[in-house]
């Protein structure tokens, strides 16, 4: 089965290559002789009018075969055949035929990622799930829950319509109108320009954005007024509230509408309490059910319980872990890292992750001898009052059956925090073709950037060789992904195919890339280039191909050898 997961991938690949520079082919009038997909005997003969198809036996690659590929097979032909041979033709022809090839293998994923917004019948709402800390949209007075219904005076309905809207308006002055508690509101903000560039400086790009999240936090609350409502009624740290008044409620915005509507009556919650399981092998806990009658206070004309989401507070810390030996205690609040205030704690976890990997590629770069030692500076609100703790988390290194090097991060804490997506809704056919197209072309786009930076990093010895894989790679590859259904296959299909058209463009001889370079250096001399020259940029590609093949399949072997050896032990 998963032979047959490569030879369909293979197969694909190497087929929608070839029509390209068939069909343009076919449109510049070129003969075509033969299109063959795989080399060595004909499995599969199909005789046209004037070409003939084949499938054979070794699916590795293919061919159109054009009359007069090269200018010594044109000399014996009939005037009228001549016509018709690929050297006859204009060096743009010729060119447009050579890309077609690679362009076709950058179109199929395009269509691919095309099909998947398409039959993608829903999509998230235009509602607000979380508001980033000192953000433009904090700034503006938007909270988790809100509605945005309109920019500028044009409706809008999902989110992603929003975010577009958003990054094609930096430093420009936006118009939103939005609902809250039933109400609409309005207010204007100016989205704040950002650029990002990769680390080779190769490609930045810009655009605007205000500081908001689609995924709102989970209704697991924790007690930020130990004087408060919740606090004095009952509610505990990290409750997981099922139910207000028998009204289910799944996010934390929710539960605070519940609170803002009640006019300060009590509420019944029903919360699932967490309670530790002591354990040898790992964290455990059970919950218990319970509820709880909790009457509002009235601070400043609104009711409030003292309560907040959960997701900043530390829920668990490891005795021997590097978070207790910072002095960090269960209940902590993380407020600020480096001077910075968060409120998410994905971005709170992504500015830790960033700084630690920045440290292991200067590592990498300065060799093995440089230690990484990560040191932040973490404010935490500690029983109402801010303490300032110096954290260093412990950076393990380890390697695999390759004998690849990886880094592990351990912190030693854990919080109960959960993030709830709204319930999406239904997307027409019309919007969704529309948004398919542009999602296609910008997803081939920034896969294609992002193969391109990896070959430069492989180039400038970044990127270890050994990342090369050959076609046990890929065959390994399509099974896992054959194996996990049709939508990764597809996905892995595009990414190959993507990879497969930057290859090609390779100024190497015998590649696309490398005709390429000839037609162009044909173009400055105004003349063919002779025999000789062609034949010994043949020669050179084809050591340059034969030299990179070697190196694949010898990845492909040590990174599969442990599977032999274990075969040799068991017997």
């Amino acid at each position: 089965m998963s032979f047959l997961y490569f030879i369909i991938l293979i197969g694909v690949l190497i087929f929608v290559h070839e029509l390209g520079h068939f069909v343009v082919a076919r449109i510049f009038d070129v003969k075509v002789l033969r299109f063959s997909i795989g080399f060595g005997p004909a499995l599969m003969t199909i005789k046209g009018e004037e070409t003939e198809y084949l499938i054979c036996v070794l699916p590795l690659g293919g061919y159109v075969q054009m009359q007069g590929a090269d200018l010594e097979s044109t000399e014996d032909l009939p005037e009228e055949e001549q016509a018709r041979s690929l050297m006859a033709k204009p060096i743009w022809q010729r060119s447009l035929i050579v890309l077609a090839g690679p362009v076709a293998n950058l179109i199929l994923p395009a269509i691919i990622y095309f099909v998947f917004g398409l039959v993608s019948t829903t999509t998230a709402p235009s509602m607000i799930g979380q508001v980033w800390a000192e953000s433009v949209a904090e700034e503006a007075g938007l909270e988790a829950g809100d509605r945005i219904v309109a920019i500028d005076g044009r409706e809008v309905a999902y989110f992603h319509q929003v975010a577009r809207y958003i990054n094609a308006s930096p430093d420009q002055e936006v118009e939103l109108t939005f609902e809250r508690y039933g109400e609409l509101h309005t207010t204007t903000v100016v989205p704040e320009k950002y650029s990002t560039t990769d680390f080779l400086g190769l490609f930045q790009e810009s655009g605007g954005r205000i500081g908001i999240g689609l995924g709102t936090p989970g209704p697991t609350i924790a007690i930020a007024d130990r004087e408060g409502a919740a606090a004095r009624d009952g509610l505990q740290f990290f409750d997981r509230v099922v139910a207000i008044d028998g009204e289910v409620v799944e996010r934390f915005d929710e539960i605070k509408t519940k609170i803002v509507k009640s006019d300060g009556e009590p509420l019944e919650f029903l919360v699932l309490s967490r309670s530790d399981i002591p354990s040898e092998v790992g964290n455990f806990y059970h919950q218990d059910k319970r509820t709880v009658t909790v009457t509002p206070d009235i601070v400043d004309g609104v009711p409030t319980l003292g309560i907040e989401p959960s997701a900043m507070y530390l829920a668990r810390i490891d005795e021997d872990g590097p978070a207790a030996r910072a002095g960090f205690k269960a209940g902590d609040k993380i407020v600020a890292l480096d001077g910075r205030r968060f409120d998410s704690w994905s971005l709170f976890g992504e500015r830790l992750s960033t700084t630690v990997n920045e440290m292991i590629v200067e590592r990498d770069e300065a060799g093995e001898d440089y230690e990484i030692e990560a040191r932040f500076e973490v404010e935490v609100r500690r029983n109402g009052e801010l303490v300032t703790l110096h954290y260093e988390p412990d950076v393990v290194t380890y390697t695999d059956d390759t004998n690849q090097t990886h880094y592990r991060v351990e912190h030693g804490w854990d919080t109960f925090r959960d993030t709830v997506f709204p319930e999406e809704i239904h997307h027409p056919l019309g919007q969704r073709f529309v948004h398919s197209a542009r999602m296609g072309i910008e997803e081939t786009w920034d896969y294609t950037k992002l193969m391109v930076v990896g070959l430069v990093r492989l180039v400038q010895g970044r990127i270890s060789t050994e990342s090369i894989g050959g076609p046990i790679m890929i065959g390994e590859l399509a099974a896992e992904a054959g194996h996990a259904g049709i939508e990764p296959f597809l996905r892995m299909l595009a990414l190959i195919s993507i990879n497969l058209a930057i290859i090609n463009l390779l100024p190497i001889p015998i590649l696309d890339g490398g005709r390429l370079v000839l037609f162009a250096l044909e173009a400055i001399k105004r003349k063919p280039l002779s025999y000789r020259t062609r034949q010994i940029a043949a020669y050179i590609g084809l050591v340059l191909i034969l030299m990179l093949m070697v190196l694949a399949f010898k990845n492909d072997i040590e990174r599969n050898w442990y599977r032999v050896v274990e075969i040799f032990e068991q017997e």
